[in-house]
């Protein structure tokens, strides 16, 4: 799938084959056979299996869709993920004049002083790009507002909109009241992230490709566990690095600073990455005769 010239999403298909997603409610040990894969949308376990299959797989708790509804789906993904590329000035001043209409004071905080239209677009597409939608503007440049005027820092603005709207951001994945799952890494892992190389050209840690992987892995490997969505909970100066990472990696795992977390949000702390306890399939197997 391209736009603007430039792929945003691949994959393939099977036809006559149907998708048998895991979406957490299948039963252990079902029996189902077929293709092993992943879901292209929402990277859950899956499986390719003959139509016949189809009544079997549905009564294991599989979640069962056909090679046209996987496209459609995948599609719509990876549009959604890349709409702040389609925002720009024009369809921003069409819906900051909409917003005036109501509430003129506040945009007129905001736009075009300090920030004019070209900035308040890049700000905006950043938001979105994180996961701020528009179609509530007037929290949106509320809290816009209240950071411009503590910081004109473009970073620094984005940060603290994302910590005044954690409640959204949290709500993609935990319904209201609902505990949030989190996974959290290790205080020396984390410690060797921020204290290594730094790219010079975003101020931003570097993250060594194997320990990337790793992250990776273990995210994508507790997620499948949990059946769910999880959240990664990282220092404030680790947090850009790590969603990019896990962005299109690993994307049931929302990367969250400890400064947007809610303090009303009730947690479970699922697992901790390269803690050795947490992870023992990392660790070298017990020798026989030692193991408790």
């Amino acid at each position: 799938m391209l736009m603007g010239g430039v792929s945003i999403a691949r994959g393939s298909v099977r036809p006559g084959k149907l998708l048998a997603i895991d979406a957490g409610d299948v039963r252990p040990g079902h029996g189902l056979t077929g293709e092993p894969t992943r879901d292209p949308s929402f990277d859950c376990p899956a499986l390719w299996i003959a139509p016949a299959a189809r009544d079997h797989a549905v009564a294991e708790g599989f979640l069962v869709v056909d090679p046209a509804s996987v496209i459609a789906t995948h599609a719509n993904q990876a549009l959604l993920a890349e709409a702040h590329q389609l925002l720009g000035p024009d369809e921003v001043r069409e819906w900051v004049d909409g917003l005036k209409a109501r509430a003129p004071a506040l945009v007129e905080a905001v736009t075009p002083d300090p920030l004019p239209l070209a900035a308040l677009t890049r700000t905006l597409r950043a938001l979105m790009a994180d996961g701020i939608g528009l179609a509530h503007p007037q929290p949106l440049f509320t809290s816009l507002a209240l950071a411009l005027q503590k910081t004109s820092d473009f970073d620094a603005v984005i940060d603290a909109v994302r910590a005044d709207m954690a409640a959204r951001l949290v709500a993609r994945i935990a319904a209201p009241g609902e505990p949030l799952k989190v996974i959290t890494l290790d205080a020396g892992l984390e410690s060797a992230i921020l204290g290594g190389m730094i790219d010079p050209a975003t101020g931003q840690p570097l993250i060594e490709p194997d320990c990337g992987s790793m992250i990776v892995r273990e995210a994508s490997r507790i997620a499948d566990r949990e059946g769910s969505p999880i959240a990664l909970i990282v220092q404030p100066p680790a947090r850009r690095a790590l969603a990019a990472l896990l962005k299109a990696r690993a994307p049931r795992c929302l990367v969250l600073s400890i400064a947007e977390l809610p303090a009303a949000q009730p947690i479970t702390v699922v697992g901790v990455i390269g803690a050795p306890d947490e992870t023992p399939e990392l660790a070298p197997p017990a020798p026989e005769g030692l193991a408790a």
